[in-house]
């Protein structure tokens, strides 16, 4: 495993960015040295993660402005930083769907933050004192 500084990534806020997201984060969790089964789970919450930016906090801005990552590798653990500047979110008292029930009773959205925390070892939500928000995703490094 190789520990590095933090890596800083700036996109435009747009569904078209995604790719080069998961792009960049694919890269820098294989330099970190995970099993291939963590970093789909990796790209699946970070991709789920800047969706529901996109989506939800940037959903009355226009045009939406830009999300930032702050990733890096240290103490045995991958960490992505999602940061934006979009409508705050109340992350610790969301309700998670009750699932398979939610998908069975036609619904085919709400399962993000359910797989974001699925997929991670740690999620921690904050609102900085900037008024930005900022999502932490942890994956452990074995």
């Amino acid at each position: 495993m190789s520990s590095y500084e933090a890596y800083e990534l700036q996109v435009p806020g747009e569904a078209k960015s995604l790719s080069l997201i998961r792009m960049v984060v694919t890269s820098l969790a294989e330099d970190a040295g995970l099993p291939q089964e963590e970093i789909d789970k990796i790209e699946v919450a970070v991709d789920e993660a800047c969706t529901n930016v996109l989506d939800h906090a940037y959903e009355n801005y226009c045009p939406h402005p830009p999300v930032r990552l702050m990733i890096h590798s240290a103490n045995n653990e991958f960490v992505i930083d999602v940061e934006d500047e979009g409508t705050h979110f109340d992350f610790e008292h969301h309700k998670t769907p009750k699932f398979p029930e939610h998908w069975w009773g036609g619904h085919t959205r709400g399962a993000g933050i359910f797989l974001i925390k699925k997929c991670m070892d740690n999620v921690h939500y904050e609102r900085l004192p900037n008024e930005h928000n900022r999502l932490r995703l942890i994956k452990k490094i074995h």
